[in-house]
């Protein structure tokens, strides 16, 4: 095995285990390329336990290093959970490769933009000034949009034209942290300590986040690697938000500041368990040592935790979950604004002609009433109003209503 390789058991069984384990799951992520951790969850029967709910324990083991070597040392010890391991494997594997920044949107996205701002094909045809039968080779992916006609199609959609070109910017969410209390899971996670997002099993219901759960990331801070949390305290001016910062091993100081650290704990080793413990907080130096504080001014707790740190990373975005994505019932309304503006102004003109007709005619209102429907007919074609009742009736159904 490489230097890069290193397993330790983040959960470890109890020491006096004298029950086969039994691994029920994986939980796989791919950190780069050159860098893959996978985590072996554990049952075994606890025979400590009273309850028939309890009387499973659970243990993790975790795996870090070259992907190669870790698929090869984790294949060799598996049995009957072989194929899932490799079936999880090939999807991280997937997630993974999906979140390149640069690769070229394929031609869903075009359509979804068309829809998801309140517009049908023909209507967009029509505002960007191209044929629909140009429109529709786009669409089916027979062609590929230049960045003069994206910049062209965005201005007509109202979007960012790299939109169009480029698929979304996306990393990893990986963690949550609480600001306010101390959280039981796998272990004990104190205030301001970051945990990891829930594993979902096959078949069960999603709650809350999947830690292979992709995000999107503002173009203008992506880096191959950025990573993303999420700030989970209900309360918190900073609730539902995304803290995003980059993965490296900086030793630079950002004080008072937002930060993600990472804190050694060399006794943990001798547990088997992971010796560094991540945690969100503010930056300050105080006679010479560090010391991360509670971002959330009414937590009880003030000081999260003391340095030396050994990773310090500046937070270079906090982003409101949901706050990038399209509002369409927004577009929408902005849409049919303009399509009752349209609809009003066709009936307008239709009524003017009408009335100017009518007065040259010498035909009152009374004297239209008291017209056999032969008649109106007859007075229709001698009034031309053929091709304003053609617009009137291309008027959408529920826009006619709008407008009476």
């Amino acid at each position: 095995m490489s230097k890069k390789f290193k397993m330790v058991w983040t959960v470890p069984p109890p020491k006096d285990l004298d029950v086969p384990m039994e691994v029920i799951d994986f939980n796989i992520i791919f950190h780069d390329a050159e860098d893959a951790e996978v985590t072996k969850i554990f049952r075994f029967i606890d025979k400590k336990s009273k309850t028939l709910l309890g009387k499973y324990g659970t243990a993790k083991q975790s795996f870090r290093g070259d992907p190669k070597e870790i698929y090869v040392e984790i294949s060799k010890t598996l049995l009957a959970k072989k194929e899932d391991f490799q079936n999880k494997w090939k999807a991280a594997n997937h997630l993974f490769n999906k979140r390149e920044a640069f690769t070229r949107a394929d031609n869903a996205p075009f359509y979804n933009f068309i829809n998801s701002y309140g517009m049908t094909p023909k209507r967009f045809a029509e505002k960007a000034g191209v044929e629909n039968s140009v429109l529709f080779r786009y669409i089916k992916g027979q062609r590929q949009l230049s960045m003069d006609q994206a910049i062209k199609y965005a201005k007509a959609i109202g979007c960012d034209p790299v939109d169009l070109l480029f698929s979304k910017t996306q990393c990893r969410l990986w963690g949550s942290v609480d600001l306010f209390d101390v959280n039981e899971a796998d272990q004990t996670y104190f205030t301001g300590q970051i945990m990891p997002a829930p594993t979902i099993s096959e078949g069960q219901p999603e709650k809350g986040l999947l830690s292979e759960q992709l995000i999107n990331v503002p173009r203008d801070i992506y880096r191959p690697e950025i990573k993303a949390i999420l700030i989970n305290c209900l309360g918190s001016y900073l609730h539902n938000h995304f803290a995003y910062y980059y993965y490296t091993d900086s030793q630079t100081a950002i004080e008072n500041k937002l930060v993600v650290v990472g804190r050694d704990i060399p006794e943990l080793e001798d547990l088997g368990m992971d010796t560094r413990q991540y945690f969100f907080g503010i930056l300050k130096i105080e006679s010479g040592k560090q010391k991360l504080y509670n971002p959330e001014p009414t937590a009880e707790k003030r000081i999260l935790c003391e340095g030396k740190f050994s990773f310090i990373a500046p937070v270079v975005a906090l982003v409101k979950r949901g706050s990038m994505k399209v509002n369409s019932n927004y577009f929408e309304s902005i849409e049919q604004t303009e399509q009752i503006k349209a609809a009003l102004e066709i009936q307008y003109k239709a009524q003017e002609a009408l009335q100017k007709q009518m007065m040259e005619l010498d035909i009152s209102m009374q004297k239209l009433k008291e017209l056999s429907k032969k008649e109106k007919d007859t007075l229709k074609e001698k009034l031309n109003l053929t091709k304003l009742y053609k617009d009137l009736e291309e008027i959408p159904a529920f826009i006619r209503k709008k407008v009476g």
